[in-house]
């Protein structure tokens, strides 16, 4: 049986990599091939159909004149050079600074007068996301921005099969955050895409 779930699975997204172990521990080591397939492979970014969160976000954030700023989920890293002082991380693409996901970076608390986090926050539920959320707003200063885009739960078109879940964004859930974590909410708009642009101050 395991060896036809294996199989089976295998054929549907792709993925040509042996599981070992149980099916839980098979499951656990798919999840990991194919979010290194698709973001570190299949994905390629769209920054030029973003009006708030694509190329123009590098010049506003460039006027705060930071000393350092986190890019988490940074794919191909594409900001490198257009924002001062910038550090890009990413579990899956090897363009990142830091080939590592956010709740492994562990650096000083209040690192960072700016994160960006264009897309990354937003995957699985809420017990994956909000541990990644908080961890960014450790890292951030007092009176720092953090920028973020998020799909509101509009299936990926890229995916095979829309294997990935999404966290379903809302204003409502955006104005939570902003209580539970001390951060007062600047702007929320909707960018292209059907995805929702927003930045904190933290307080």
């Amino acid at each position: 049986r395991l060896r036809k779930f294996k199989e089976t699975v295998q054929a549907k997204v792709g993925v040509k990599k042996e599981f070992s172990g149980t099916i839980k521990q098979a499951v656990e080591q798919l999840d990991v091939a194919y979010n290194n397939m698709f973001f570190g492979e299949m994905w390629k970014p769209r920054t030029d159909i973003y009006s708030y969160t694509g190329w123009a976000i590098a010049e506003e954030i460039t006027k705060l004149k930071p000393e350092a700023v986190l890019d988490v989920g940074c794919g191909y890293n594409q900001f490198k050079g257009r924002i001062p002082n910038l550090v890009g991380i990413d579990p899956y693409n090897n363009c990142a600074d830091y080939q590592i996901d956010i709740l492994e970076y562990k650096v000083k608390p209040a690192s960072y007068d700016v994160i960006i986090a264009l897309g990354s926050l937003n995957f699985n539920g809420r017990e994956w996301l909000e541990p990644r959320f908080a961890h960014c707003v450790n890292l951030l200063k007092t009176s720092g921005k953090f920028y973020l885009r998020a799909n509101p739960g509009v299936p990926h078109e890229d995916h095979p099969g829309n294997l990935v879940d999404l966290f379903p964004w809302t204003f409502e859930v955006v104005n939570e955050f902003a209580e539970k974590y001390n951060l007062h909410l600047d702007t929320f708009k909707q960018d292209a895409n059907h995805r929702l642009y927003f930045v904190y101050t933290k307080l």
